[in-house]
């Protein structure tokens, strides 16, 4: 099966002459539809930046980016976003949630970008809502939901235009392990439905969770040693 998500010999460095820094130092990684692929390493090992890269946030400086083996080098920044818009979802570690919008208003918001608007955005964002286990909370403000809810809030606003790609960065890292559990448990259930689900991750508690471990360090992936339950390979 053809990967949904390659990315080849990618390289990115910030910056230019004496302070340029090389984050990623020719990375390549496949991601295929139904599959959880965890990206570990420990702080500054590029796993963010490669997470922002096939993500279409950052342009790589070198190496090729294929979405379902249509190319991504060379777009015009508005194409690119139309593109990203389009097949990407992010979910981050601080939800990102506007504080006097209520979790039914955030969703509408993304859904506003996609130009669904109206009687059609409140509808399909109460849908996105009860997909996240959260239909009784819609009309509750950020301030109002534990931080489990908040990030719930957060995927379901990420799934605004029903994106073939999720993109998590330490989703689960301010939470308690029963809010945690039910994140993952919903990002689980996304790749089942056919989605590519990548997440960043520190959080041992979830590495049970992924289809396939990646390890970053310096840059590069490293070969890794444990499988996804920990043991030895």
């Amino acid at each position: 099966m053809s990967a949904i998500l390659e990315a080849r010999d990618i390289r990115h460095v910030y910056g230019s002459g004496p302070t340029a820094f090389e984050a990623l130092r020719g990375v390549s990684l496949e991601v295929h539809r139904g599959e959880v692929v965890l990206l570990l390493g420990p702080s500054g090992s590029g796993k963010t930046t490669l997470l922002q890269v096939i993500g279409g946030l950052l342009r790589p400086t070198a190496g090729t980016l294929a979405l379902a083996g249509e190319s991504l080098a060379g777009l015009e920044l508005e194409a690119l976003a139309r593109v990203r818009l389009a097949n990407f979802g992010f979910v981050f570690q601080a939800y990102n949630l506007f504080p006097t919008l209520t979790a039914a208003e955030n969703v509408e918001v993304a859904l506003d970008l996609i130009g669904v608007r109206g009687a059609a955005a409140r509808k399909r964002s109460r849908e996105l809502l009860g997909e996240v286990g959260l239909g009784d909370r819609a009309h509750s403000y950020p301030a109002q939901m534990s931080g489990g809810q908040k990030q719930r809030v957060a995927i379901a606003r990420a799934l605004a235009a029903d994106p073939v790609v999720v993109l998590a960065d330490e989703p689960t890292a301010a939470l308690d392990s029963h809010s945690g559990a039910k994140v993952v448990a919903l990002f689980r259930r996304l790749a089942d439905q056919g989605r590519a689900v990548v997440i960043v991750t520190h959080d041992n508690r979830i590495l049970g969770s992924g289809d396939r471990i990646v390890e970053m360090e310096d840059g590069v992936i490293v070969p890794r040693t444990h499988d996804a339950q920990g043991v030895s390979a």
